[in-house]
């Protein structure tokens, strides 16, 4: 099957699709991409199709999301969307460590780095498929999980015996023959066929069936046979599987055999798009930002996400009443607050490039829209603190002009007004390397870590 490869925000013009024997019209195209944005759009559109005038063609663009989909139709293909700081990078693979990174961070997936290591090192390329990655991960986390044993949980089992235990259910009983040495009875049984193996085992036949890769396709076969005794996945498993102190452990596989199943869900029909799973980039940068602010300020400050503010309009309740209309759809929510016994610090995150075109020529911003100076200022006003925006940076190749807020130089500005705010990078090539991304968290070498601390302690104090 060929593959298209974009990054976020990467422009793809047909004739390159077509020359890489991708003959698709334009009307197919737009039915697929509102097929994705049906299900994986949540605030905004996956993939969009749009017409440049000036070349007289169309061309397909991602927004913000990373992740894959099937066009299944005559001539299938897939299109697969990598991270957009690492566009310009050499090594891809750097890429696909950095989104695991935050995926395992947010979605809990229990990957160890030496799990996020492997599987990288067994991608090759972008020519690689990007869900190749997430079957790799989820039958060696598999395998870990049932070398120490299967899950297993009591069920209710009716059948007819010989011999008579649990419950003996009369309405049965009473319409057999006399003299029948069967007994229709109800009892429970611990077993092995419970929702959650049904879910794990749904997965491993589906990686089974659709992995490239011979090792994966042959452990995955391997692991199987564990599961000789769970039967075919049933519409209400995932909504009936709840942990215990008993299956725990299985809860980060868990969430690995639901990406798959969302991404190669087998029954469900999805009009053009039978596979495939989007992450938002967006919010994944958020956590990793929020985990790192939260790490470098323990025992320093209180971290908040999506705090609530005061209304932006006084009285704005009574006004709204009255009028029958409302200003705003729910109260200002920074993405993080940091409290402190001194002062007060908002602080946005946003995963953008800071690399413009106006009237045909490249221009470097330091913030992307004069909105988001004004967002972070009237949010510093209702906290009563000073403000900060993050954004991604990449050495040399991405939004590298803004400040590293990991750097020891204090870069600390002012509104108009005397309200400090902060412009920060956050670097991304000292991830790895002195920012760790981990499980649970993120760990910092003391270094970089008491930078970070006393730019954002300075903020605080208004200084």
């Amino acid at each position: 099957m060929r593959a298209v490869t974009i990054y976020e925000f990467q422009r793809k013009y047909l004739q390159s699709l077509h020359a890489e024997g991708i003959n698709v019209s334009p009307s197919e195209l737009q039915r697929f991409f509102e097929s994705i944005n049906s299900i994986y759009g949540r605030e905004g559109d996956v993939l969009s199709l749009r017409y440049d005038v000036s070349r007289g063609d169309y061309y397909i663009q991602a927004h913000g999301s990373v992740g894959f989909a099937y066009y299944l139709r005559d001539e299938p293909f897939m299109i697969q969307v990598l991270p957009k700081p690492y566009r310009n990078d050499p090594d891809h693979r750097r890429s696909m460590k950095f989104f695991l990174s935050l995926l395992n961070l947010s979605g809990n997936l229990g990957m160890s780095q030496r799990d996020i290591e492997r599987a990288v090192s067994a991608y090759r390329g972008e020519d690689e498929l990007i869900h190749e990655m997430f079957f790799y991960l989820y039958t060696s986390q598999l395998g870990r999980k049932i070398f120490h044993g299967m899950y297993r949980e009591y069920s209710e089992v009716e059948e007819n015996s010989k011999t008579i235990r649990g419950r003996v259910l009369l309405s049965r009983l009473i319409r057999k023959t006399p003299g029948s040495l069967d007994i229709p009875i109800r009892h429970t049984v611990l077993g092995i066929d419970n929702p959650l193996n049904r879910v794990l085992k749904a997965a491993l036949e589906v990686v089974a069936e659709n992995s490239s890769w011979e090792g994966v396709r042959r452990e995955a076969s391997a692991l199987l046979e564990y599961f000789r005794e769970v039967g075919r996945l049933k519409d209400d498993d995932p909504g009936r599987v709840s942990f215990n102190s008993l299956n725990e452990r299985f809860r980060p596989v868990y969430t690995l055999a639901m990406i798959v199943l969302e991404g190669f869900g087998r029954g469900q029909q999805r009009g053009l798009v039978q596979h495939g799973i989007f992450m938002d980039m967006a919010h994944l940068f958020e956590t990793l930002v929020y985990h790192t602010i939260r790490r470098v300020l323990q025992g320093e400050a209180t971290v908040y996400r999506d705090y609530r503010l005061p209304h932006i309009v006084e009285g704005a309740q009574k006004v709204e009443a009255k009028l029958g209309a409302v200003f705003t759809f729910g109260p200002p929510l920074p993405d993080i607050l940091v409290a402190t016994d001194y002062g007060k610090c908002v602080i946005e995150v946003k995963y953008r490039s800071l690399l413009v075109k106006m009237m045909g020529q490249w221009r470097r911003k330091l913030v992307r829209t004069s909105e988001e100076l004004y967002q972070i200022y009237s949010y510093s006003r209702l906290a009563g603190g000073s403000a900060a925006v993050v954004y991604p940076r990449l050495e040399g190749v991405y939004n590298y002009w803004i400040p590293d807020m990991f750097g020891p130089e204090e870069n600390i500005l002012s509104f108009f007004d005397g309200t400090p705010f902060g412009l920060f990078g956050y670097e991304l090539s000292r991830v790895g390397r002195e920012v760790f991304i981990t499980r649970n968290g993120v760990v910092l070498r003391e270094g970089v870590a008491r930078n970070l601390r006393e730019h954002l302690l300075s903020l605080c104090m208004g200084k």
